[in-house]
């Protein structure tokens, strides 16, 4: 019984019954391209986050809380509108990036809070 291999579509007869690729590298490049095309599908939203994570790493480096201004967080390359999860802090929710918690203050001052 002949098949086909899923990456370069050529025949061959398989050696076990489960067997869908001729060589271990054909099988090792398609899953390597197909995790390729996951991580670049959603990389408009990974790389904000991990910069924003890096971002906040640095400056809370040492730190349980700070206050910044928000210009002074854009000029780092923050990004204000990515966020991964609603945390709830004082009774509050808040937006939050990993184990961070953003708390909007008046003019334009937010305070990062590192709750873990």
């Amino acid at each position: 019984m002949k098949r086909q291999d899923l990456l370069t579509n050529e025949d061959f007869v398989p050696s076990r019954i489960n067997q869908k690729f001729a060589k271990a590298e054909n099988r090792i490049k398609y899953y390597n391209d197909k995790a390729n095309e996951f991580r670049h599908s959603i990389a408009y939203l990974n790389k904000p986050i991990q910069l924003n994570i890096k971002i906040l790493n640095d400056l809370l480096k040492g730190k349980k809380e700070a206050i910044f201004h928000k210009q002074f967080l854009l000029g780092k390359g923050f990004s204000m509108g990515v966020y991964t999860h609603i945390e709830q802090y004082d009774g509050k929710n808040h937006f939050a990036i990993h184990k961070y918690v953003i708390l909007a203050l008046a003019n334009d001052q937010i305070k990062i809070v590192n709750y873990e």
